[in-house]
């Protein structure tokens, strides 16, 4: 079921079609757990002396995706988060020190452990959820061939790894082996979809 309205997304862009977004996939219980999830935009913005930068707008810490507010989405220096892929490994520790340096409002809530996650997504627009059905599959012993036949080939699978740099890279690195993946499974976790655009995104969200 889509809650999607072109109508009232129609004039929004940037950090509005983010929330939007986010609450259309946070007030249907089947999608998102109460709290869960998380959502990202990346955009073009003027910076501090005006100066274009790329920014990936991400979901902040703790907050739930059903009311979210432009004010509990933070922004970070897109092209300062990218490198890392290049790194071997990084601690809980390491990442939340980096990614605070890479925040361009020092006032802004805690970006999700999973900032780095939707990073590394090339695509401008990524959501990550726990939906129940993806659950129901993910939460077996045969998870790997429930997903393979249900979905086929297109949607990739990552192994259960707690959240941190280490699944962020994966997921990344998955991406880039198979361009043409519309979406990846977190085994024993959760689902993460991405798009073109904010609607694409949702929608695929709601297919799997």
């Amino acid at each position: 079921r889509s809650y999607w309205s072109d109508e009232a997304a129609a004039h929004l862009d940037g950090l509005e079609a983010l929330v939007y977004a986010s609450r259309r996939i946070g007030e249907d219980p089947a999608l998102v757990l109460w709290g869960g999830g998380n959502s990202s935009a990346k955009v073009t913005m003027k910076d501090h002396l005006g100066r274009d930068t790329r920014v990936l707008w991400i979901k902040g810490s703790g907050s739930d995706m059903r009311t979210i507010t432009a004010k509990q989405f933070t922004p970070l220096r897109l092209d300062e988060l990218l490198p890392l892929m290049d790194r071997e490994a990084m601690s809980d520790e390491e990442v939340v020190a980096y990614q605070t340096k890479c925040t361009t409002e020092p006032g802004a809530p805690k970006p999700s452990i999973e900032t780095l996650l939707h990073a590394f997504i090339p695509a401008p627009h990524a959501y990550h959820t726990h939906a129940d059905l993806i659950c129901a599959l993910t939460d077996t012993s045969d998870s790997q061939k429930l997903i393979r036949r249900v979905y086929g080939e297109d949607v990739g699978l990552i192994p259960y790894l707690r959240p941190g740099f280490a699944l962020a890279k994966l997921v990344g690195e998955a991406i880039r082996r198979n361009p043409r993946m519309r979406a990846i499974v977190l085994d024993k976790h959760g689902l993460v979809t991405w798009g073109e655009t904010p609607k694409a995104a949702y929608l695929e969200t709601v297919k799997m």
